[in-house]
């Protein structure tokens, strides 16, 4: 593999070299790298063949191999001039290789508008010059610029096609200087940028098109400098940005499509700066970020377009804003991930959000205003909550979206509303605190039902009955005294039940409601009925009437709920003024 080096020195050589297959020239090269110290790394001693008779060969479609060679000036250019060619027309070369070897020139190494048909090869070797140019070259066969050094300002690759099975710049070392890469295609097969180290200065991939070839960022490392997709397009095959160091500057995946392929983050760090997918496209796609490092970086993926696609987070910290406004997302996963800022979750639409064993230390905001965002599936569950979450109950449908939950267990549902209950305390939202206390409270009830099987069949009996009488007394009466109207509601009920009662024991035989002063005598059966049950219920006790018979049973129980149910009543209104 080729050494980084600060500074070199070249000497011509007035005595041939004999490469091992045979191939010679009549000048060789001394070579010596130094550091940025004047200590030298290494000596390399190569040929220095002449420049004019390469270019013959390349007129005669003869194959270049140029291993061990110090190549000074080569310039496609100049090759075109030399063989007498239009500089607009592209360079045919038949073959092209340079291992070992080392491409100097103060101006530029040209190789634009190349067409080369079999492999090109440049592998462990070094090149300096302010460009190194492949500007709309074409490559048909595989291309390997791997385990190289490359010293240049500019290393220009602009709409240069690759048509072969791999594209590969395997641990090659780029130092600082602008990476374009921009309108490039890379055909069918692999794009293998594997361990590549970008150094400082802009990368930029915009409209790069990655077809349906699987792509291998793998380990890379960028420096200063913006690192730019925006509009490029990966096909169908996998995307791997894993263990990328993203540098401090800003990471633009704006536009860019993504299509049915899975594309990898994990273990990738980004610094400094932002992180933006605003309008990026991924159909059917899926992007995942698990372990992610994102230091101080802003995350933006509004607009973003993947109504079918996944994007998960996991194990990941947040320390400034993320933002996913109006996208539209198939599922949005977070697992275990800190937010330290705040995060906006007003997509347009999503199949599931998901923020499962999450800490959130700010304002996660689903909906505060505008048009409510669609979603199917909310899961809260293992949230530590020292922040808030801004949730409308009834525009988010937030007691469906908890409910439509399909692998969460009823006390995971229970925990879930018991958070939304405290949130929505805290933010003064009252109401919307008494409706997710009610369902807490029902997801509680109907947990300990469930968890009561293992009881054995009689244990079971026994809390189903419980269970139905805490059903009726605490939620079908008053909502668990979050609601004033529905224990006032539950007194006339109960008290027009009761009444019907007397009627029909009297009617029947079973007892009677007897006068025990002259003035009741005058009153009828219904009468009677009516007016017993309204003294017995509120616990009156003027004594004007005696009930006999199975009457008197009932009275007891009329009377335990006219105490039960005033008392209910009480609670809930003063829990409501209290606030």
């Amino acid at each position: 593999m080729a050494y980084s080096f600060d500074s070199y020195r070249v000497e011509i050589l007035q005595r041939p070299f004999v490469r091992s297959d045979g191939f010679t020239s009549k000048q060789s090269a001394k070579i010596e790298l130094f550091n940025s110290k004047g200590v030298p790394i290494t000596t390399l001693c190569l040929g220095a063949p002449d420049m004019a008779e390469v270019y013959e060969r390349i007129g005669r479609m003869e194959p270049i191999n140029l291993d061990y060679c110090y190549i000074q000036g080569f310039s496609t250019l100049a090759c075109k001039r030399y063989l007498q060619i239009d500089k607009s027309q592209p360079l045919p070369i038949a073959q092209f290789a340079a291992c070992h070897s080392f491409f100097d020139s103060p101006v530029s190494i040209d190789l634009s508008l190349s067409h080369t048909d079999n492999e090109f090869v440049i592998d462990e070797s070094y090149v300096v010059t302010e460009l190194f140019d492949f500007h709309l070259s074409q490559f048909f066969g595989s291309f390997r610029l791997t385990n190289c050094f490359l010293k240049a300002a500019k290393s220009n690759f602009t709409q240069a096609q690759f048509k072969g099975d791999q594209v590969s710049f395997k641990n090659s070392i780029f130092d600082e200087g602008v990476k374009d890469f921009q309108d490039t295609s890379f055909g069918g097969g692999e794009a293998i940028f594997t361990n590549v180290d970008f150094g400082d200065g802009d990368v930029s991939f915009i409209n790069a098109k990655f077809n349906n070839s699987d792509v291998d960022f793998r380990v890379c490392r960028f420096g200063k400098g913006k690192v730019d997709f925006h509009y490029a397009r990966f096909g169908g095959g996998g995307v791997s940005f894993e263990r990328v160091d993203f540098g401090s500057g800003r990471v633009d995946f704006r536009a860019a499509e993504f299509h049915a392929g899975r594309t990898s983050f994990n273990r990738a760090s980004f610094h400094e700066g932002e992180l933006n997918f605003e309008g990026a496209e991924t159909p059917n796609g899926k992007l995942t970020f698990k372990r992610t490092a994102f230091g101080n970086v802003t995350l933006i993926f509004d607009l973003y377009q993947g109504a079918n696609s996944e994007i998960i987070f996991e194990r990941s910290l947040f320390s400034q804003k993320m933002s996913f406004f109006e996208a539209q997302l198939g599922k949005l996963i977070f697992s275990d991930c800190q937010f330290n800022s705040t995060v906006n979750l007003h997509v347009k639409q999503s199949g599931e959000i998901s923020v499962a064993g999450c800490t959130i230390r700010d304002i996660v905001e689903f909906y505060t205003h505008g048009y409510p965002p669609s979603i199917s599936s909310l899961n809260l569950a293992g949230v530590r909550l020292l922040g808030q979450i801004y949730i409308d109950w009834d525009a988010n449908g937030v007691r469906n979206l908890i409910y439509s939950q399909g692998c969460s267990t009823v006390d995971e549902k229970a925990e879930q509303f018991r958070i939304l209950k405290e949130n929505f305390n805290a933010l003064g939202k009252y109401d919307e605190e008494d409706a997710a206390y009610v369902e807490f409270k029902r997801c509680h009830m109907k947990a300990l039902l469930l968890n009561s099987n293992k009881q054995g069949r009689m244990g079971h009996i026994i809390n189903r009955v419980i269970y139905g009488v805490k059903k009726l007394l605490f939620d079908y009466m008053g909502l668990f005294a979050t609601s004033p109207q529905r224990v006032i509601l539950s007194i006339l009920v109960v008290y027009v039940v009761y009444s019907l009662l007397y009627i029909a024991i009297m009617g029947l035989g079973w007892g009677h409601i007897t006068a025990t002063s002259a003035s009741g005598d005058q009153l009828g059966v219904v009468a009677r009925g009516l007016y017993f049950s309204v003294v017995t219920f509120f616990t009156i006790g003027y004594g004007d009437f005696a009930p006999s018979g199975i009457a008197r049973f009932v009275a007891g129980t009329e009377g335990f709920m006219g105490v039960f149910l005033m008392a209910y009543f009480t609670v809930a209104f003063v829990r409501k003024i209290l606030r």
